[in-house]
């Protein structure tokens, strides 16, 4: 079975180009659907065992995931995943099972974007420096807070960026499935990145330009735990996530008139629908603007 996942990911790697994280996702999926065979068959899984797979035991997999507590999204993710797997099976293997594809996803619940407030967003960007330990820390996380914002970017895209991404006039990314798309400069965030350039103590002409206080590339999880120092300090609502200046960046755009088609773009979402929640978050707060300011209201 080893043999067949490391292929597997191989081929999500090297053929599809998929992200380290996505990868690492997809590894954690099977590897949880092996075990619950495992007790389920009271036995190590062969490739037999994985192909006899009926919908009574993906069902039974699924209910197991649901009494442990993994949200309705995880497990449809997961499910996907152990598709994934089993589509590569058929197709470079040889190994068909069609049974696992019939099996439905859990109902993910329809959650709707939390941006921030302007105010909220422009305080955290004007404070994030002030819980730093060091003056060139400071300016990263103020320069990475601004460029999230002033992109949309996924903090995971945010983190990865090369000094070969950064151009005059725009910044490259390499987004979901190594798709590239070119965000415009702002200003204020230029500014900010190349203050930053200046001031970080490592070497960053290779590699990411984002380090930590060891020289490291920085990771997600160091930055989130700034960014939940600061907003406990500020008494900042508690959704203030590096993912809530993207949904920021989109509502605000859209707020101040920027068109769906151009928001999509400039978010890299491959469906148009996705973009659509945030006229979902707009009418939402128009609504509570006119309840709460209407003499009727």
């Amino acid at each position: 079975m080893q043999n067949f996942i490391i292929s597997w990911l191989d081929y999500l790697k090297l053929e599809r180009g998929y992200s380290r994280h996505t990868i690492d996702a997809y590894k954690n999926d099977i590897d949880n659907y092996l075990t619950f065979l495992r007790e389920y068959n009271s036995k190590n899984p062969d490739i037999e065992d994985v192909l006899a797979a009926d919908l009574r035991l993906i069902r039974s997999w699924l209910a197991n995931r649901k009494t442990n507590e993994y949200s309705a999204s995880s497990s449809a993710r997961s499910l996907s995943s152990i598709k994934n797997f089993y589509k590569f099976l058929h197709y470079s293997k040889g190994h068909t099972s069609s049974v696992v594809f019939s099996a439905r996803s859990p109902k993910k619940p329809k959650s709707l974007p939390r941006p921030l407030s302007v105010d909220d967003t422009f305080l955290s960007i004007d404070h994030i420096g002030d819980f730093a330990n060091d003056d060139w820390l400071a300016i990263r996380d103020k320069a990475l807070l601004m460029l999230i914002y002033a992109s949309g970017m996924r903090i995971s895209e945010a983190l990865s960026i090369t000094k070969a991404h950064l151009c005059n006039d725009h910044i490259k990314i390499l987004g979901k499935g190594n798709k590239e798309r070119l965000i415009p400069w702002i200003k204020a965030s230029k500014k900010l990145v190349e203050r930053y350039l200046e001031l970080v103590p490592y070497d960053v002409s290779e590699g990411q330009i984002f380090l930590s206080m060891r020289g490291k590339p920085l990771i997600r999880a160091t930055f989130s735990k700034q960014l939940i120092t600061m907003r406990r300090g500020l008494g900042l609502p508690e959704h203030l996530t590096p993912h809530a200046f993207r949904h920021s960046f989109a509502t605000h755009l859209l707020e101040n008139g920027a068109d769906l088609r151009s928001i999509q773009e400039l978010l890299g979402h491959q469906s148009l629908s996705t973009t659509q929640r945030y006229t979902k978050v707009n009418l939402k707060r128009l609504s509570d603007v006119y309840h709460r300011s209407h003499p009727l209201g």
